[in-house]
């Protein structure tokens, strides 16, 4: 079913492998914590993270880690359901509080 005219629930799964020094550790950390993301791998070399969210989330990460050199990425494409409630977020996102 085609969804994209209605108000709906929009999700993206990444994982994302990134050079890591002693240097880069604690940034790569921080960056992770503000986005939420999840460490799902560890090693002397690099550090890999478990990325959930919106597309747009998941395109800001990427591109902020770009600097510090993306080794590996895998994405699942974006997945969504129908807003039984029928709020539609891109309305709010316009919306000046």
């Amino acid at each position: 079913q085609d969804i994209t005219k209605f108000p709906s629930v929009e999700r993206e799964l990444m994982l994302l492998k990134v050079k890591a020094t002693p240097n880069t550790r604690a940034q790569l950390l921080e960056i992770a914590t503000i986005f939420r993301a999840k460490v799902v791998d560890l090693a002397e070399h690099s550090l890999t993270f478990e990325v959930t969210g919106d597309p747009g989330k998941i395109v800001a990460i990427e591109q902020l880690l770009t600097k510090y050199g993306i080794l590996e990425i895998a994405r699942t494409g974006k997945i969504s359901l129908v807003r039984e409630s029928n709020v539609n977020t891109e309305y709010l996102k316009t919306y000046s509080f």
